[in-house]
């Protein structure tokens, strides 16, 4: 039976608002998208969409309703007042699925119609779909019942526009406002039971995790083994770069890399690539002989001898085991930005370093492409004679090598005799690996409220976390981003002062020698009017920056220059630059955030500085002609036929190849928070499947565990820690 196409005027009006019911899925039921165009497509595939949704919903409540049936003695039916843990049974029998599957949709239906209700309305009218409620519905599972709903609420109408890890960071955020003591007494529980897990998977692989661990540490570990990934992305390695990443973890935990600074590592590991991936030697054994030929079918194990053994003959083996305290993270330290992390070169605000992007920085913004493989000592203080030249960079982030694109156009649009590129400029506008970046306000900083910060790529954190994580990267780039009361962009401020520490401040753990320096970015939000109204002399040790930027401000407002970019004042001369220069890249990031496509959410620090009127078209070098694209999308635009305007600064339209339009605008840097809704008594921590144990208990037990093994019950006062110079790394 074919299908009539319906061929009258107006189809994607016809379509959009309406309803989710049986008069639209008639409707749609009569139309081919066969014979659309990308306007009436977009309309017919949101209206599908919305039909999905409503039988989504329809489906659910179903399953709820079979959950609770019961017949009985008479044979009539009737309901329980809740599901129990026999209603899986019927939803798995029917469905033919298993019972645990059955009873998750049983759980995401019973919140969805019970606890909720908005969100499972939500779901009905279409405009949410299951990914997306159930991703709500799992990250506010922790919280009380009014605090749920109000979560929902907060976030229910701008979840439609969000990609579902966008959405659960959002969420958190909110959870983490709602109940601050709360949600910090249940990080502390969690981190308490951290443990480590190791699974088989069917196929025969492993899946190693850090199981609650603490977020501070969990973070520095994963930049850490960015960064020495990128050293060896830059190096040559050409291993995808997931798998290189996983590899750089196991390497530094399992003991064959022990006592090596991390240029070592990647002069290690480069070399084994390049041994394993070279060409054929004369000398070479047979294929899969362990000699480590170019078709050994396991070639980072070279042999008894070769350069990745870690048994007994292997170098760099010990008479350890090879365990966790050989070179694992206990050895090797975490790369954590701590308060001695940075040193000369670490990019704080005064010494052009690669956060910095100045004219001393040896990496160009990027910390991973130091000439010494990002440690200030380089590979010669080590214990391994291991040598690593890395090649140079291409010329630069934001730049594709587009065949046949003309490079200097005239003035009139027409291209121009090719020319020898310009020298490339060691500075702003490449991609960041490794860096940390941490946003919050600057009266959490100050302590002055307990607001959730974000770390972009991760999720929200705890004001507690947070003010830990900007303790830990005192010397990184400081940015002071000024806002208006509505929370959007006015002005981006590269701090020169820091908040000083105490004399009897806890010293956290820092980077062990020879761990790759990593990027730190702390973004400090501040509304002006707030900024204005904060008195230094209340917070003292925040005085200095304080009154910097009271200074600053004033300045600011005296000349005219809040919420212009820096480069407003620039002419043709400047805009001719390839690159940005370090402020209006800063400006250009801190303005999107993430990557400008909607349904992308790749960090800004992460993401290429583009012009939306290509350089080589005569596109001007200005902050009203870039935008931070992701390098997936970047490719997109230019090789799948995207077209790409900005009528406004930090606006975009964008219409894709199918001929549908997708416009953006300058997201807030300051979103709304709701109010903190503690209860009168403390609230009970979710349960998570184990006993809370009480102090006492947990006293008790260590006072007979240490009477079993003859040591003292009491534990003695701890040394107070040495004093290091701080420009040393701790000693460990």
């Amino acid at each position: 039976m074919s299908i009539e196409q319906d061929q009258r005027p107006g189809l994607a009006a016809r379509l959009s608002g309406r309803a989710p019911d049986a008069d639209l899925h008639a409707l749609l039921d009569t139309i081919d998208p066969a014979g659309l165009d990308g306007p009436e497509l977009a309309a017919y595939v949101r209206a599908r969409f919305a039909v999905h949704n409503r039988a989504e919903a329809q489906l659910l409540a179903g399953l709820r309703e079979l959950g609770l049936a019961v017949e009985d003695a008479d044979g009539r039916p009737r309901r329980l007042p809740s599901s129990d843990e026999f209603s899986g049974d019927e939803v798995a029998g029917v469905l033919g699925c298993s019972r645990t599957m059955a009873s998750r949709r049983l759980e995401l239906a019973e919140d969805l119609f019970c606890r909720l209700p908005a969100l499972g309305a939500a779901l009905w009218r279409g405009a949410l779909d299951e990914s997306k409620v159930r991703a709500i519905s799992e990250c506010v599972a922790d919280l009380s019942a009014d605090h749920a709903r109000l979560a929902v609420a907060e976030v229910l109408d701008e979840a439609a526009g969000l990609p579902v890890m966008a959405l659960r960071e959002r969420v958190g955020e909110v959870a983490l406002a709602l109940d601050p003591e709360w949600a910090e007494r249940r990080r502390r529980r969690a981190e308490a039971r951290g443990r480590l897990e190791l699974r088989a998977n069917p196929s025969g692989t492993a899946t190693l995790s850090f199981v609650d661990a603490p977020s501070l540490e969990g973070i520095a570990s994963t930049s850490r083994v960015e960064a020495v990934a990128a050293q060896l992305r830059a190096a040559g390695v050409l291993t995808p770069i997931n798998r290189l990443r996983m590899q750089v973890g196991m390497r530094l935990l399992n003991g064959s890399t022990a006592g090596m600074t991390d240029p070592e590592v990647v002069a290690l590991l480069t070399a084994e690539y390049h041994a394993a991936n070279g060409p054929d030697d004369p000398d070479d054994g047979p294929d899969g002989d362990g000699t480590g030929g170019p078709t050994d079918p396991d070639p980072d194990d070279s042999g008894p001898n070769g350069p990745a053994e870690s048994g007994p003959d292997g170098p760099g083996d010990s008479d350890d085991d090879g365990g966790l305290d050989d070179g694992g993270l206990d050895d090797g330290g975490l790369d954590d930005g701590g308060p001695d992390d940075g040193g000369p070169d670490d990019g704080g605000p005064d010494d052009g370093g690669p956060d910095d992007g100045g004219p001393n920085s040896e990496s160009g913004g990027c910390p991973e492409s130091a000439p010494d493989g990002g440690h200030g000592d380089g590979p010669a203080g080590g214990r391994h004679a291991l040598a690593l030249v890395v090649p140079p960079r291409s010329s630069g982030q934001g730049v594709l090598d587009l065949p046949g694109l003309p490079r200097n156009p005239g003035p009139s649009g027409e291209c121009g005799p090719v020319v020898e590129p310009e020298p490339v400029e060691q500075r702003a506008g490449r991609v960041r690996h490794g860096t940390v970046e941490v946003r919050l306000r600057l009266t959490t900083a100050l302590g002055l409220d307990q607001h959730p910060a974000t770390v972009p790529g991760f999720g929200a954190v705890t004001a507690p976390v947070a003010r830990d994580l900007i303790a830990q990267r005192h010397r990184g780039e400081w940015r002071v981003v000024l806002v208006d009361d509505d929370g959007h962009l006015q002005h981006v401020l590269l701090a020169r002062s820091r908040p000083t520490r105490p004399r009897n401040q806890t010293r956290v753990r820092g980077r062990a020698p020879g761990a790759t320096r990593t990027g730190a970015v702390v973004e400090l939000q501040v509304p002006t009017t707030i900024l204005a109204a904060l008195d230094p002399d209340d917070h003292p040790a925040w005085g200095p920056l304080l009154r910097e930027l009271h200074a600053r401000l004033t300045d600011l407002e005296t000349t005219g220059r809040l919420g212009l970019p820096p480069d407003a004042d620039s002419g043709p001369a400047d805009w001719l630059r390839r690159r940005p220069g370090a402020e209006a890249e800063r400006w250009t990031r801190a303005r999107d955030r993430h990557c400008i496509v909607p349904w992308c959410r790749r960090p800004a620090h992460r993401a290429e500085i583009d012009h939306t009127r290509d350089h080589a078209h005569s596109g001007p070098t200005v902050t009203w002609n870039l935008g931070a694209w992701c390098s997936h999308d970047h490719r997109a635009k230019h090789h799948a036929g995207w077209h790409v305007r900005q009528p406004l600064p930090g606006w975009f339209v964008i219409r894709t190849r199918a001929g549908i339009t997708h416009t953006t605008r300058p997201p807030r840097i300051l979103r709304p928070l709701p109010a903190p809704s503690s209860a009168q008594r403390p609230r009970p921590l979710p349960d998570d499947g184990c006993p809370d144990q009480d102090t006492e208990y947990l006293d008790d037990w260590r006072r007979r565990f240490a009477a079993k093994f003859g040591k003292a019950s009491t534990p003695s006062a701890p040394e107070p820690p040495a004093r290091h110079d701080p420009d040393d790394p701790p000693p460990f």
